[in-house]
C-alpha cells in the first residue's frame, strides 16, 4: 500500500456546506413568519377599534345635576367609591377608566355581569375618553346610575334617601348614596368607612373631619 492509497478520501465541501448554511434562512423564514403575524394582528384589532361605533352620552329625560354644582368633596366621594384611579393620567391606549366602562355599559344598555371589562366596552371608553373630560363623564355617570329603590340619578337618589336636593348633600350623606354604586357591594356602613378611608387616603378629605363623621340613617 503506498502512501497515496493511506490517504483518507478528500471531503466534500458542497455537501456539508448546507448543514450550515441553512440556519440563517430557517430564522429569517421564522422571523418573516412573525412578522406577517404580528402584522395581521394589529390590522385586525385596528379593523375591530374602527369598527366599534362611537359612543354619545345616554339621552336622559329624568332631572340631572351638574357636577361643578356639587362641593368637592361630595363628588370625590362617588370617585372615591366606583373608581379611586379615575383622575389618574392615562396615556396608553385601551387603559380607559372603570368608571367611564361602567358608563358605557349604561349608554350601550350592554348586559352581563363582566360587560364592563369585554373589549367592545374598553374601546367604547376609549374613544368616549378622547371625547370628554373628566368632570363631564362624571356627571354623566352620577345621573344615570341606578342607585336602587327606583332612583336612576343622583337628583331621585337624593330625594329618595335624604329628602333633599342634590346639591346639598353632605359628605357622609354622599357617601351613603355612593356605596350603592360599589362594585362589590359591600355592607353598608364597612362601605360607607371604606369610601371616606379612601378618601383621606388620596388626600380629598382630612382625617380630622372625617373623624367627625357619622353613618347616616
Amino acid at each position: 500500500m503506498t502512501l497515496v492509497d493511506a490517504a483518507p478520501p478528500p471531503s466534500d465541501a458542497r455537501s456539508a456546506a448546507p448543514a450550515w448554511r441553512n440556519g440563517p434562512r430557517w430564522i429569517a423564514g421564522i422571523l418573516a413568519a412573525l412578522i406577517l403575524a404580528a402584522t395581521a394582528a394589529v390590522v385586525g384589532a385596528t379593523y375591530y377599534y374602527d369598527g366599534v361605533p362611537a359612543p354619545a352620552p345616554l339621552p336622559v329625560s329624568h332631572p340631572v345635576v351638574q357636577v361643578k354644582d356639587l362641593p368637592l368633596p361630595v363628588s370625590n366621594a362617588f370617585v372615591a367609591a366606583v373608581d379611586p384611579d379615575f383622575y389618574g393620567s392615562r396615556n396608553i391606549a385601551m387603559s380607559s377608566s372603570l368608571l367611564t366602562r361602567r358608563y358605557m355599559v349604561i349608554a350601550s344598555d350592554t348586559a352581563g355581569a363582566d360587560a364592563e371589562s369585554s373589549w367592545r366596552i374598553r374601546v367604547m371608553a376609549d374613544k368616549f375618553e378622547a371625547e370628554y373630560g373628566q368632570p363631564e363623564i362624571l356627571g354623566f355617570y352620577l345621573n344615570d346610575a341606578d342607585y336602587g329603590s327606583g332612583a336612576v340619578g343622583l337628583v331621585a337618589a337624593a330625594r329618595t334617601y335624604f329628602r333633599k336636593p342634590a346639591k346639598q348633600l353632605t359628605v357622609a350623606e354622599a357617601a351613603r348614596l355612593a356605596v350603592r354604586l360599589d362594585p362589590d357591594r359591600p355592607d353598608p356602613k364597612a362601605g360607607w368607612a371604606r369610601v371616606l378611608d379612601t378618601m383621606v387616603e388620596r388626600g380629598w378629605l382630612g382625617s380630622a373631619e372625617r373623624n367627625k363623621l357619622t353613618f347616616p340613617g
